[in-house]
């Protein structure tokens, strides 16, 4: 009796600890999430879609400089204010010029009367001595030359003055009344908001499938929940440097909603449909599994097997990818969870 109580102890020890062994076992595998889930292939559209930023700008912007230099004597607006073309915006210091002008004028008004007297003269009096050939050119070349330094001094006093190019808005004055201006010196920027566009950055590696007329929606940061729709118009064949990559300007078009009032400098993010396909077989990325140079994906075949099954891909975007050969619609497929 001994002998059995001092084997059947640590049997019964070692039959309780199996049974919880194998209770926990199955609980934990009654309570475990299946690792794959069952996709069934089927048609969809599929859209190449190239993801980029860039910055809301005027379609029309002109920074405007003074052809002379001088003191600035009077700026006439401020930024946001609207103008119509032809409008005085800034004026130099002009009372040097005004007197060459004025001057010029007087020289005219003499060299005039004198070659009009002496026509006149001769005219009126057939008795009088008549001026020679030689005194009626040079009193019309006065003339002449009068009207030109009257000319010049007319342009040296518009060159003093800027207007505005056409009918927008004043986006910055960078000068400031009582400065010295150089000739050339930006001293102010007028743009067309009525005709806004968005110059985008096209990352080389994305540049191939971007092209003239392809559509594009954008949000603007300013606007959160709002989406805009616009085509490409242009993609400049030289690149530019960004943060140490290669990128390539493009310009999007779209229509200004007349309901937000849009400014030039509002950051966009942009998504260029390169690409879009309709009616083909799609599957989620997460369905392929890439070995070597080729891809596959696990088909569930219909006694619930598995098996890993070659296919040729197509069109793919950051979500799906396009089956072109190798399984078949209603074909039941193996996803990862």
């Amino acid at each position: 009796m001994a002998i059995l109580r001092r084997v059947g102890i640590p049997l019964l020890v070692i039959i309780i600890i199996a049974g919880l062994v194998f209770l926990a076992s199955f609980f934990l595998a009654g309570s475990q999430t299946p690792t794959t889930i069952t996709y069934t292939v089927q048609r969809g559209n599929i859209s190449a879609i190239v993801r980029t930023t860039g910055k809301v700008e005027a379609v029309r912007s002109v920074r405007l400089s003074f052809r002379t230099g001088d003191l600035l004597r009077r700026t006439l607006v401020k930024p946001g204010d609207y103008v119509p073309s032809g409008t005085l915006l800034m004026e130099l210091d002009t009372s040097a010029l005004q007197r060459q002008l004025d001057q010029a004028e007087a020289q005219r008004e003499i060299a005039r009367f004198n070659l009009s007297a002496s026509v006149e003269k001769a005219q009126s009096n057939p008795n009088a001595t008549p001026a020679s050939p030689s005194e009626l050119y040079s009193l019309a070349r006065q003339s002449e030359l009068a009207d030109n330094q009257l000319a010049q001094a007319r342009a040296a006093l518009d060159n003093a003055r800027i207007y505005a190019p056409f009918d927008g808005t004043i986006l910055s004055v960078d000068a400031n009344e009582g400065d010295y201006v150089n000739p050339g010196q930006a001293v102010m920027t007028i743009g067309d908001l009525g005709h806004l566009q968005v110059r985008a950055s096209i990352d080389e590696l994305d540049v191939g499938n971007v092209a003239v007329g392809q559509a594009v929606n954008f949000t603007l940061d300013a606007f959160p929940g709002k989406t805009f729709d616009g085509t490409v118009t242009l993609v400049y064949p030289n690149p530019t440097s960004q943060s140490g990559s290669t990128v390539y300007p493009a310009i999007i078009s779209f229509t200004r909603p007349n309901d937000l009032y849009l400014r030039p400098g509002m950051a966009a993010n942009l998504s260029i449909t390169s690409v879009s396909r309709t009616n083909v077989l799609v599957v989620p990325n997460r369905a392929l599994e890439t070995i070597g140079l080729d891809r596959y994906v696990t088909l569930i075949n219909p006694d619930s097997s598995t098996e890993k099954v070659p296919v040729v891909t197509g069109l793919t975007n950051a979500d799906q990818t396009e089956i072109i050969s190798g399984i078949n619609e209603g074909a039941k497929i193996s996803l990862p969870r």
